[in-house]
C-alpha cells in the first residue's frame, strides 16, 4: 500500500468518527522541558484527555539526548541550556510543520533556505558547519546523503511526540559528525502506548498548499503499532518551485515479557522538487528537478529492569538523490547507504548515579552515477566503516553537585581513528533557584560524501583527515516569578580544525580551512499565570577563518566573518490560552549578515500569528499568516522568500 493510499485510508478513518459535544475544560498542563506552556488538559473521559494522557506517557520515557538515558521530570528540568525540547503540545499548537520551523525559533542556531518549502536548507549551529550536527529518528542516525546531513526540508514534524536539540559538541555520545551538535526527532515509541488514540489534520492556503497528516496508535495486549503518516504539495511563492512530499514513519513492537521488548522502526520519505536557482542567474527560472528518496530499516531488542536496562539495535538506511537537467550537464545519481549496529547498557545503583557502556560499529557506502556522462561528471565511489567503544557517568556530587562526563574511541579502517570526550558540571542553588553550569568537550567528523566522491581521480580520499572541535561554554540560568520562568545567558567557544573544503577553481581539489567561533546566548521564559506564556530567545555570534581560505577566497580569507552566520539573530514569542481557543504570535530576525565577501545581505524581522478554537471534543479548526507584513527578505542571496502567506486547517482527535 503506498502512502496516498494511507492517507486516504486514514481520512475515511476520521469521517467515520462522529463528533461529540465538548467537555469543560479543567486545568493546564505545564510540561517543564517544553519552551512554552501550551496544552489543554479536559475533563476525564474526554478525546483530548485520552491524547493528552499517551502524549505524557511518551514523554516519561524518552531518552533525554545529552545522556542518551531516561531522566526524571526534576532531571530534565536540571539539564544545561543548550538541550531545548520542544513537545509535540508546542509543534501544534505553533502550527510548526517541518524541523526548519522549529530551527527558526531555537537560540544558537540559524538556517539559511535556497529556496523556500522543499529548498535545500543549510543549518549552522553556533555558526558550525551543517554537516556537524546528527540527525536521530528515535535515536537511530537518518541518512545523511552525500551532503553529510540529512535534508532537513523533508522533514515533517508534524506529527512528532518532541523534537530535541542538543548544542555543542557531541561526539562522545554519537560519533562521527556531531561535532556541533545533534537533533533527535521522537515519534510515538510503540512498546509504551496505553492507549488507542487516532490524532489527523487536513489544511490548505497560499502558494497552492495542500497539508494533511495523521497518526495512529493501537494497542492490542502484547502486540501494539504506532503509525504516523504526512503529506505536502505547494507550488511555493517562485517560478518553477513545485514540491510534493511524502513521510511515512511505523514503530510496531511485542512485548515478550515484562519489560522486553522486541521492536522494528521503519521510516520512508519521497519527495520531488523544481529547482530555479538563483534569481541572479540569466538561466533563471532554471529547469532543474530533484527526486530524492529516503528509508530507513531498524529492528531493536530492549528489556528494562528497576536497576539496569539494554537495548542494541540494527539499522539500514539509504538516501538517494537523482538530479536532471541540470543546466550545466552535470545531471547524477547520488546513493549513501548506511549499516549501523549499536549496542548499550545503562547501570543506575541508585538514584544519584547512572553509568553507561556502549559499543557500536558503522559502515557506509556512497555512489555518484553520471546520468550525463562527461569530462566534468566522472562517476565514482567511496566506503568506509568504524567500529566505536563509549561510556558515560552521570552522578550527583555532594555539596549539589552534578557531574556528566562520557568517552568514546572511534577505530577507523579508511580515516585517522580518533577518542573524544565530554565533560560538564553545574550546580543549582535552592534558596534563589540559580544554576551555574560550565561544560567542554571534544568532537570530530570523518569525512563525508561531497568531501571525496568529487575528488580528482589522482587523490586518494584516506588521506584526508577528520574535522575536529574542541568547545567550551559556562554560564547560569536564573529562576523567575516561578519554577516555569527562568533566564539563562550562555557564553560558548569553538575552535573547528581540518575543515574539508572544495576548491572552487577545480571543483575537485580539497581546501583545508580552520575557524573558530564563539558567541552568546540568551532565553527567557516567562509563564507569569495559567493561559499565558512567552519567550524570548537571542543569540550574538562571531564566527571568523583562523587559517586557509573558506571556498578557496570566494568565502573568505584569514580574519574574514565566515559567510551566512548572521551577527546577531532573535526569536520570540506569545501564546495566550483560553477554555477552548489559543492565539499566538511569533517574530524572527536576523541582523548583520554577510552573504560573501562584499556581498551583504539587509536585516529582517518577520512576523507571523496563529490560532485555534476547538468546536467540540473532537474537531479543532486552526489558521495562521506567515510573513504577516509580507516582507520581501532574502536568507542568501538570489533566494527570495515566501511573501504573505495565509493558512487553516481541521484537526480530528479520538482516543480510548
Amino acid at each position: 500500500m503506498n502512502l496516498d493510499s494511507l492517507i486516504c485510508v486514514f481520512s475515511i478513518l476520521s469521517l467515520s468518527f462522529g463528533l461529540s459535544a465538548q467537555e469543560q475544560v479543567v486545568s493546564t498542563l505545564v510540561d517543564p522541558v517544553a519552551t512554552l506552556n501550551v496544552t489543554t488538559v479536559e475533563a476525564n473521559g474526554s478525546d483530548r484527555s485520552v491524547i493528552l494522557r499517551e502524549e505524557i506517557v511518551q514523554e516519561a520515557y524518552t531518552p533525554v539526548i545529552a545522556t542518551r538515558t531516561i531522566e526524571t521530570e526534576a532531571e530534565r528540568r536540571d539539564l544545561l541550556p543548550s538541550v531545548d525540547t520542544i513537545s509535540g503540545a508546542e509543534i501544534r499548537t505553533s502550527q510548526r510543520r517541518d524541523l526548519g520551523d522549529v530551527l527558526q525559533q531555537t537560540v544558537g542556531v540559524h538556517l539559511v533556505q535556497a529556496g523556500q518549502t522543499g529548498a535545500q536548507s543549510s543549518l549552522f549551529i553556533r555558526g558550525m558547519e551543517s554537516n556537524h550536527a546528527v540527525v536521530l529518528l528515535n535515536g537511530r542516525r537518518l541518512p545523511p546523503g552525500l551532503a553529510g546531513l540529512y535534508q532537513l526540508e523533508y522533514l515533517d514534524v508534524s506529527t512528532l511526540e518532541s523534537v530535541q536539540i542538543l548544542r555543542g559538541a557531541s561526539s562522545s555520545l554519537y560519533g562521527s559528525d556531531a561535532l556541533g551538535g545533534a537533533i533527535d526527532l521522537r515519534s510515538t515509541d510503540a512498546r509504551y502506548l496505553t492507549e488507542d488514540t487516532l490524532n489527523s489534520f487536513v489544511e490548505a492556503g497560499s502558494f497552492s498548499t495542500f497539508r494533511t497528516g495523521h497518526k495512529l496508535a493501537v494497542r492490542d495486549g502484547r502486540l501494539s503499532l504506532a503509525l504516523d503518516t504526512s503529506w505536502v504539495e505547494t507550488a511555493n511563492d517562485r517560478p518553477r518551485s513545485d514540491f510534493e512530499n511524502q513521510v511515512l514513519r511505523c514503530n510496531l513492537a511485542y512485548e515478550i515479557a515484562d519489560g522486553v521488548f522486541f521492536d522494528v522502526l521503519g521510516y520512508i520519505q519521497d519527495s520531488f522538487l523544481e529547482v530555479p536557482g538563483s534569481s541572479l542567474s540569466p538561466n533563471f527560472p532554471e529547469t532543474q528537478l530533484n527526486d530524492n528518496q529516503s528509508s530507513l530499516f531498524s529492528p531493536r531488542f530492549s528489556i528494562t529492569r528497576d536497576e539496569w536496562d539494554f537495548s542494541t539495535f540494527y539499522s539500514y538506511s539509504q538516501n538517494e538523490l537523482e538530479a536532471t537537467r541540470d543546466v550545466n550537464g552535470l545531471d547524477s545519481l547520488l546513493e549513501q547507504t548506511g549499516h549501523e549496529f549499536e549496542a548499550v547498557y545503562n547501570w543506575h545503583p541508585d538514584k544519584d548515579a547512572t553509568y553507561t557502556f556502549g559499543i557500536g560499529h558503522y559502515t557506509y557506502e556512497f555512489d555518484r552515477t553520471p546520468i550525463t556522462p562527461g569530462p566534468f561528471n566522472l562517476p565514482s565511489a567511496f566506503d568506509y566503516g568504524y567500529g566505536s567503544v563509549f561510556t558515560q557517568a552521570d552522578l550527583e556530587l555532594p555539596a549539589a553537585f552534578h557531574l556528566l562526563a562520557s568517552g568514546r574511541y572511534d577505530d577507523h579502517d579508511s580515516f585517522e581513528s580518533k577518542a573524544t570526550w565530554t565533560l560538564s558540571i553545574d550546580r543549582t542553588f535552592e534558596a534563589t533557584g540559580t544554576t551555574l553550569f560550565a561544560k567542554a568537550g571534544t568532537g570530530y567528523k570523518a569525512p563525508s560524501g561531497q568531501d571525496f566522491i568529487f575528488l580528482a581521480p589522482t587523490i586518494d580520499p584516506s588521506t584526508l583527515l577528520p574535522e575536529e572541535s574542541f568547545t567550551r561554554e559556562f554560564g547560569f540560568r536564573q529562576e523567575v516569578l516561578n519554577e516555569r520562568s527562568s533566564v539563562s545567558l550562555t557564553y560558548f567557544q569553538a575552535d573547528i580544525d581540518h575543515l574539508i573544503d572544495v576548491d572552487p577553481f577545480t571543483f575537485v581539489d580539497p581546501a583545508i580551512v580552520d575557524t573558530e567561533t564563539s558567541g552568546f546566548e540568551l532565553e527567557t521564559v516567562i509563564s507569569p499565570a495559567e493561559g499565558i506564556s512567552l519567550y524570548a530567545n537571542a543569540t550574538w555570534l562571531d564566527a571568523i577563518i583562523t587559517e586557509g581560505q573558506y571556498l578557496g577566497g570566494f568565502g573568505g580569507n584569514p580574519g574574514d566573518p565566515l559567510p551566512r552566520r548572521p551577527e546577531f539573530a532573535l526569536s520570540g514569542g506569545l501564546v495566550l490560552s483560553g477554555d477552548r481557543w489559543k492565539l499566538g504570535a511569533e517574530v524572527t530576525g536576523a541582523y548583520d549578515r554577510l552573504d560573501s565577501p562584499g556581498v551583504i545581505l539587509d536585516d529582517y524581522t518577520v512576523a507571523r500569528l496563529f490560532g485555534s478554537y476547538e468546536i467540540n471534543d473532537r474537531l479543532e479548526i486552526y489558521g495562521r499568516l506567515e510573513n504577516v507584513f509580507d516582507l520581501d527578505y532574502e536568507t542568501t542571496q538570489g533566494y527570495e522568500a515566501a511573501g504573505l502567506g495565509v493558512f487553516g486547517g481541521l484537526r480530528f482527535v479520538w482516543g480510548r
